[in-house]
């Protein structure tokens, strides 16, 4: 039922006019394609729902915490989704790393290894292949259709979502790629001189108090020396 519920959403999105390349950018007549997220007013917790990677494990979010995200949801049935999977692939190349990730993650019920034979298929070699076949990410998300992406920061939550075909590894949406990984290490560069000025602070509290029992220490000494001297007298 969920994947004839996703077929069908799939047909909302116009297919006529869509052309794919191997190579360079995409072309699409009296269509107009996104060439940037349009950022949310306020960033919202991305589903954590579980969904496996190509080793079959489960997985989820989570598991990328740290790390700004491209998750696109597709569908070896659509076609828009076909078609922007090389520039997926392109973008994960340029920019793959410790910092960014693209996750790819199929919708479709075929087993993993249907899914790899698709992936090669097609020359898909930088990505690796996610799946979500109960569609628990997806509903999770509220996705209404195919293609469907989400821009994730470095907390886990959504920044910005794109529905249909968008050039994935055009010069704008890399940009706004970059700036959301310095503003993350920005972020992570704060938290550290905090967290390095914290622990100074404790420091000097912690060699202050020590001062100041030494201190009582020596004038208690003072006190039994004069009082024993008193006696004495």
């Amino acid at each position: 039922m969920l994947k004839c519920f996703f077929l069908l959403l799939i047909l909302f999105f116009p297919l006529q006019g869509l052309k794919a390349q191997t190579t360079g950018t995409i072309s699409i007549r009296n269509t107009k394609t996104p060439q940037t997220f349009k950022m949310n007013s306020y960033p919202i917790l991305a589903p954590t729902a579980d969904f496996f990677n190509e080793k079959g494990e489960k997985t989820s979010l989570r598991d990328f915490r740290g790390k700004i995200l491209l998750v696109n949801i597709w569908s070896t049935s659509c076609a828009q989704c076909v078609v922007e999977l090389p520039m997926l692939d392109r973008l994960q190349k340029d920019m793959g790393g410790v910092k960014f990730h693209v996750i790819a993650l199929s919708s479709d019920l075929e087993p993993f290894p249907v899914l790899r034979r698709f992936w090669l298929n097609r020359g898909i070699k930088n990505l690796k292949i996610y799946a979500d076949p109960q569609a628990r990410f997806s509903q999770a998300a509220d996705v209404k259709g195919l293609p469907t992406t989400f821009l994730i920061d470095e907390e886990g939550r959504e920044v910005g979502r794109i529905r249909g075909i968008a050039e994935w590894d055009g010069p704008q949406i890399k940009a706004q790629i970059r700036d959301l990984i310095r503003a993350a290490k920005e972020k992570a560069r704060k938290k550290q001189e905090e967290q390095l000025e914290k622990n100074t602070q404790e420091q000097e509290t912690s060699a202050n108090g020590k001062d100041s029992a030494e201190s009582v220490s020596v004038q208690s000494l003072q006190t039994q020396q004069e009082i024993q001297s008193w006696f004495k007298k």
